[in-house]
Formats: structure tokens, sequence, C-alpha cells
């Protein structure tokens, strides 16, 4: 009775959900929730293909480092808002914002608005 309390961390928080066109986590969805008064969170799933990572910290009031696991195998769509979104050094362009794909792999993704 108490899963779904669980899953709501992973769910709600870290915003790590099956993709429906691409189901058992081949694509994983990520929509993670930057809360209000959180420093930092974490939430991880195992999903068939290995670990899946939703993490991010405050690095300012305007500014939210997000590190994202992706196993082998699978890919991510993630969405995020944001005026300025860089992954792994390289900002991305304004056509792009809102949603975009990640490879399997650790990425460290800066958001800031």
């Amino acid at each position: 009775m108490f899963g779904e309390i669980g899953a709501w961390f992973f769910k709600g928080i870290g915003g790590i959900f099956p993709d429906p066109e691409s189901p058992g986590f081949k694509n994983v969805i990520l929509k993670p929730n930057f809360v209000d008064g959180l420093q930092f969170f974490e939430a991880e799933h195992i999903g068939p293909y290995g670990k899946i990572v939703s993490g991010w910290e405050r690095q300012s009031d305007k500014s939210v480092k997000y590190n994202v696991v992706i196993p082998p195998n699978s890919t991510a769509t993630v969405f995020l808002k944001a005026k300025k979104i860089t992954i792994d050094g390289e900002e991305i362009t304004s056509t792009t914002k809102g949603s975009f794909n990640l490879k399997s792999g650790d990425h460290s993704i800066i958001i800031e608005n």
C-alpha cells in the first residue's frame, strides 16, 4: 500500500516516466520538478535496461544543475522550460528548447531562468 508513495518521489519530483510509445523504459520521459524550498534532489529507478537517474541541485536563484543517467540501449526525451539550457557544455538552440533527446550515458545539464 505504500508503494505509490515511493513512486511519487521518482515520478513527481524526479520526473521519471515510461514512454507510452516505447514501453519498458526503452525511451525514458524526464519531466523534473524543481521544487521551491529544496536545494537538491535525486531519484533513481531500476528499469529493464539499468539504472535511470534524475538529480538536480540549485546553483543560484536562477540556475539549476540537472544530472541525468540513461542506461545503455536506452534514450530519453527531456522536457524543460528555461531561458538557457546547456547540455554537457553545449548550449542548445532556441528551436529545440522545451524538449530534446538524450542518448545513453551520464549528462550534465545547466538550466538558467
